[in-house]
């Protein structure tokens, strides 16, 4: 998943993060459905392991940066609809319109191929194919309520396999002046 591209490049951080966010993005979350997600403020846990590496959370992954580092970080999420809270988790504002799209939200940079399977009203899988950068990743994604979904994912790119899963839950109607998430291309 190339949001790597779009973070900061080559960190365990936007690997891990570009997993962690295909299930998020720029479309979310299938309106005829009978678990459509709310639209508002989410919060987002993850946990992402590269290759044969520890398994580390979002905070951690923070932590093994350069400090000089961060605001960057944090002013490319804040450009594409998301932010990082006060503990070091992520918050994303997905608006009325793509809760609408009528299928999961997908956040990828570059140019990508996608595929969905639609077993179920709550469960999701997908396969994606992007160039410039180079990636391809499968997961699936799971609604447990209209305020609750998880996901699990592994991405294989020039930074090596990535892997990984996280759990979001929303917290509000009001986004906080937190912009819509949107596609970073």
């Amino acid at each position: 998943m190339p949001l790597v591209s779009r973070l900061v490049r080559p960190t365990a951080l936007a690997a891990a993060l570009l997993g962690a966010l295909l299930p998020l993005g720029g479309r979310a979350a299938f309106a005829a459905s009978p678990q459509a997600l709310r639209p508002g403020l989410w919060d987002y846990a993850l946990q992402s392991r590269r290759g044969n590496g520890p398994e580390m959370n979002l905070a951690q992954m923070l932590s093994a940066m350069p400090p000089s580092a961060r605001p960057q970080i944090e002013a490319q999420l804040r450009q594409q609809g998301m932010r990082l809270d006060s503990h070091d988790g992520l918050q994303i504002c997905l608006d009325a319109k793509s809760v609408a799209a009528g299928h999961p939200p997908l956040h990828l940079a570059g140019h990508c191929n996608v595929s969905w399977k639609h077993p179920d009203a709550a469960d999701w899988s997908f396969h994606y194919a992007c160039t410039a950068p180079s990636a391809d990743g499968h997961g699936t994604l799971h609604i447990a309520s209209p305020t609750a979904y998880n996901s699990a994912y592994e991405v294989s790119g020039a930074q090596g396999p990535v892997s990984g899963q996280a759990q979001a839950h929303w917290v509000a109607a009001s986004c906080g002046g937190l912009p819509p998430l949107r596609d970073p291309g």
